[in-house]
């Protein structure tokens, strides 16, 4: 009489598989995580348990990057100033666009909200208020900012002191609605921007 030969049950075997190596995070992982909590929860929430949590991992990752949380949130600061104002230099220095174009560009960027996060801007500022170090670094960036904007005003045709103010205006006025908390649909923003863009520049938005 034939004897069956046993087969090995599958689950057992799938059970008993080596468990896979878990993913290492690297140092953008770890930045990123805390650009999302300084805008959620402040600096309180820029802690290293908290963020090996939202990252499900344990800490110890961490340190293969940082030194400490005070050398994460300089680097958090220092990846904010090098990236802030690249849209708006790249921009104002397009050789192949027109002024009124670079205008209609940069309205662009604070609408469209990709290139410029008003959330990321608006937490940086938050954390300026308890940070001089921080508060320093919001306002060189501010400087520079209204100094590419200025420029712009410059190929409009303004001058010294006009296309100085214009752009102040013009940045101030886009910074404080995100201050305010201005609620608008992107519809009703497009609506009004003709007329926003008259007051600024003193020409029609298609010009």
């Amino acid at each position: 009489m034939a004897t069956r030969t046993r087969q090995p049950a599958k689950t057992a075997s799938r059970a008993r598989q080596a468990p896979q190596p878990r993913q290492v995070l690297g140092r953008d992982a770890w930045l990123e995580a805390a650009r999302r909590a300084l805008i959620e929860e402040g600096t309180a929430g820029v802690e290293v348990n908290k963020l090996a949590k939202r990252l499900e991992v344990t800490r110890g990752g961490f340190y293969w990057f940082f030194e400490s949380r005070e050398q994460l949130l300089d680097a958090l600061l220092d990846f904010w100033v090098q990236t802030s104002t690249a849209p708006f230099e790249r921009i104002a220095t397009d050789p192949e666009k027109t002024a009124p174009q670079k205008f209609q560009m940069l309205v662009d960027l604070w609408l469209d909200e990709k290139e410029y996060d008003p959330k990321w801007d608006g937490a940086i500022r938050d954390w300026g208020r308890t940070s001089s170090k921080v508060f320093d670094a919001v306002h060189a960036v501010d400087d520079q900012r209204i100094g590419f904007i200025e420029g712009l005003f410059g190929e409009l045709g303004y001058k010294g002191k006009e296309a100085h103010v214009r752009a102040r205006v013009t940045y101030y006025h886009q910074v404080g609605y995100y201050a305010l908390g201005v609620r608008e649909s992107r519809k009703q923003r497009l609506e009004l921007l003709p007329y926003y863009t008259k007051v600024l520049t003193q020409r029609d938005v298609d010009a």
